[in-house]
């Protein structure tokens, strides 16, 4: 589904991805680890065209991304971010139906589908979708956030750290609700982290980054098995 060849970014001297070729494949939850200025969130940013690479190549279904409309691009990408993003101004409802609204959905199919969502995470849409950001915990936001990201079904969600900043209960539980909802909807899952318990819990295939490389992709056990090199290893000591 997507493909990076030999891209790279920099700015001025410094280098923050170098030669990156990289294929991910179509409804896998992949997940991209590794330390603070490794590169991960530049490479996630690509995807939607929120970062230009100096260098090189990304196609999605075999078409350059640089090609495509961009308006069309974005809505077609669910994008969910550790800080919480909800407009305060808006109601639960009304968050989660922006992009139906900007596609055109009539109210009638906007709400069933968000009511749907609702439901599906907890929310009891009669106690929700009236409400405002700010009656809603940390862990309810982020519910909102995904779900505002996944309404329209798109073919492909990046996900950068979105649940660092919450409580290890709620953590866990937004961990089973992503995973749950990307095999249901068959989503291509791109997910940035830190954490490597939570990259072992969610990935069908972890990246690894350093220093703006890539030093390691495969399977969450087969690499824990086989780590590349010392800096992989030291990484999954971490995880236990």
């Amino acid at each position: 589904m997507i493909d990076f060849s030999h891209v790279s970014q920099q700015y001025g001297e410094r280098i923050v991805l170098s030669d990156i070729t990289l294929h991910i494949k179509r409804g896998e939850f992949f997940v991209l680890v590794g330390p603070s200025g490794s590169g991960k969130t530049t490479l996630l940013k690509m995807l939607n065209r929120l970062i230009t690479p100096t260098a090189g190549s990304i196609l999605r279904n075999g078409v350059a991304i640089d090609t495509i409309n961009l308006r069309q691009l974005r809505l077609e990408t669910g994008y969910v971010l550790q800080q919480i993003a909800l407009f305060p101004n808006l109601t639960v409802a009304e968050n989660i139906e922006l992009i139906p609204e900007m596609k055109g959905w009539d109210a009638k199919r906007r709400k069933k589908a968000s009511d749907t969502l609702l439901q599906k995470v907890g929310l009891a849409p009669s106690k929700y979708r009236h409400r405002y950001p700010s009656e809603l915990s940390g862990g309810e936001q982020q519910r909102i956030g995904i779900l505002r990201a996944i309404i329209t079904k798109p073919e492909l969600l990046l996900m950068d750290e979105p649940f660092s900043a919450l409580d290890p209960i709620s953590r866990r539980q937004l961990q089973d609700l992503t995973k749950s909802l990307q095999k249901e909807l068959g989503m291509t899952l791109v997910f940035v982290t830190h954490d490597m318990k939570e990259a072992m819990r969610l990935a069908d295939r972890i990246c690894v980054i350093n220093q703006g490389k890539i030093v390691q992709v495969d399977s969450p056990q087969a690499i824990k098995e086989a780590p590349k090199n010392a800096f992989v290893a030291q990484l999954f000591e971490t995880e236990d």
